[in-house]
């Protein structure tokens, strides 16, 4: 087609990516290490009734700084990996973190007059998580990542099996349509 009507050829991908069973595998297996690991939180960590629950908190501050390290590891330098990412941040991460457990903690509090520390638990869970997030990607840009000025393709989309086929997975849309 020509260029003035902002496309330059055949569609990137073809509908939904399939990415075959190999993702779902690495997705059950980091989610059932994941559940693993806060079941063995919650044993070793056991709070007072009704007060501060640190298990809880910790698996997702912990989780949360995972995830920022993990992502951005895959994302800015092995976009190519097409396990690590389902493995860890979607399984391992999904299975270990809980938001539902601290609502229902929250909840619990409220209903039992301890209000101002279900709002304190809230807010250093979000506070602590964020900040945990951030330190996560900080640590992977600033210590284990080389610095590039290279645009970084999306790693669900670098899977051959759901290309044109000849097209460069790593080329941004529009530049260098050649084979790869």
């Amino acid at each position: 087609m020509p260029e003035s009507t902002g496309t330059s050829g055949p569609p990137r991908h073809r509908g939904t990516p399939h990415h075959g069973p190999g993702p779902l595998a690495a997705i059950a297996v980091g989610g059932a290490l994941g559940t693993v690991a806060r079941y063995g939180m919650d044993r070793a960590v056991v709070p007072a009734p009704l007060g501060f629950p640190w298990a809880t908190w910790t698996v997702n501050v912990v989780g949360s700084f995972v995830l920022g390290a993990v992502v951005t590891l895959v994302v800015e330098r092995w976009p190519r990996d097409r396990y690590l990412r389902p493995l860890v941040a979607v399984g391992f991460c999904g299975g270990f973190t809980t938001f539902s457990t601290l609502a229902v903690e929250i909840d619990q509090r409220v209903q039992h007059g301890r209000g101002l520390l279900a709002a304190a638990y809230l807010a250093v869970t979000l506070v602590a998580g964020l900040g945990a997030a951030l330190a996560g990607i900080t640590l992977a840009r600033g210590r284990l990542l080389p610095a590039s000025g290279t645009p970084l393709p999306d790693p669900d989309l670098l899977a051959d099996d759901d290309l044109v086929p000849g097209e460069d997975p790593v080329a941004p849309p529009g530049a260098g349509r050649g084979p790869v």
